[in-house]
């Protein structure tokens, strides 16, 4: 019986890092905010993410095709900007995101806000 519960404590401590994703903890702007037109919208992550596997694109929350920008990852790993090419005038907006962290996975979602 120890052996057993030994056993699946090892497995429970090996399989736990496996299971976690990549997860937006935090965003500037903030998801829902309204905010005057950013320069850069910065997302926060959980865990690294490998840039050559990560991205985003930003568009107008109305479905329109993506806007021009840039997408990095910081040395960390942690953070990913969208620059947009241009400024981003008045209305609602939604940076889809992708990433890939240690469990090599692929994760996605969406951060929202307007513009003012």
């Amino acid at each position: 019986m120890r052996i057993t519960v030994l056993f699946t404590a090892a497995i429970a401590l090996i399989a736990a890092p496996a299971i976690a994703h990549p997860k937006v903890v935090g965003s500037t702007p903030a998801a829902g905010a309204s905010v005057a037109a950013p320069r850069v919208i910065s997302l926060t992550f959980s865990e690294k993410l490998f840039e050559k596997m990560s991205g985003a694109t930003l568009t107008k929350a109305d479905g329109a095709s993506p806007l021009a920008a840039a997408t990095a990852v910081s040395a960390d790993g942690k953070t990913m900007t969208v620059t947009p090419a241009s400024p981003l005038g008045a209305g609602a907006y939604k940076v889809d995101w992708f990433g890939v962290g240690a469990d090599t996975h692929r994760v996605t979602g969406t951060v929202s806000f307007t513009a003012r």
